[in-house]
C-alpha cells in the first residue's frame, strides 16, 4: 500500500526503518561515475539528519566536498525493508557533537579514539526518501507471489512511499 508521509511523520518512519539497519551504502556521483561505500549510521536526529564518522583522509571527509549531493541506500533483505535517502553532505567541526556520537565500536575504525586528529563528523541533511517495507514473513511473501501468478494480479508488496523530510 502506498503511504507518502510528510515532515515529522516522515522523519519518524525514516528513523524507525533505518536505525534498525544501521549500515548504508553512501553513494555519490562525480566524474561521470557512481561510487558507493559502506558507512555506519550513528544517529538520525529529530530533524531527519543522518550522522556518521569518517576520516579526514578520505574523499568523503575531504572538506572540499561540502554540499555534495549524496544518496544513502539502506537494505535489509531479511525483513524486506529498503530505503533510499537523498540529501546533502557536510563536515561538522564540533567537538561536543563528536563526543555525543562516540561509542565503543567507533574505536574499531578510529583506534586513537575521539582525539584522533583525522576523525570528523559527517552530517547528511536529508531532503526526501523512498521506502519499501514488506515485513511479512518469507512464507507470506511467497504465498502472495504464488497467488499473484495464479490470479494474474500483482503481489502485495507491503508498504511503500515517499518521505518528504524537508
Amino acid at each position: 500500500m502506498e503511504k507518502d508521509l510528510q515532515n515529522k511523520e516522515a522523519i519518524q518512519k525514516l528513523k524507525s526503518l533505518a536505525e534498525d539497519i544501521r549500515f548504508c551504502m553512501y553513494t555519490t556521483y562525480s566524474n561521470g561515475k557512481i561510487e558507493s561505500r559502506p558507512m555506519t549510521t550513528l544517529e538520525i536526529d529529530e530533524q531527519g539528519n543522518v550522522w556518521f564518522f569518517t576520516s579526514r583522509n578520505t574523499e568523503i571527509g575531504d572538506a572540499s566536498n561540502q554540499g555534495e549531493p549524496v544518496t544513502l541506500i539502506y537494505s535489509d533483505p531479511k525483513n524486506n525493508t529498503y530505503i533510499s535517502v537523498s540529501g546533502t553532505a557536510e563536515i561538522v567541526e564540533n567537538e561536543t557533537r563528536k563526543e555525543e556520537l562516540w561509542n565503543p565500536m567507533s574505536k574499531a575504525w578510529f583506534p586513537e579514539g575521539k582525539e584522533d586528529p583525522n576523525l570528523v563528523v559527517l552530517k547528511v541533511t536529508t531532503d526526501e526518501a523512498a521506502y519499501w517495507d514488506a515485513t511479512s514473513s518469507k512464507m507470506v511473501v511467497f504465498f502472495s507471489m504464488v497467488k499473484a501468478v495464479l490470479t494474474g494480479t500483482t503481489p502485495d508488496g507491503g508498504d511503500h512511499g515517499k518521505l518528504n523530510l524537508a
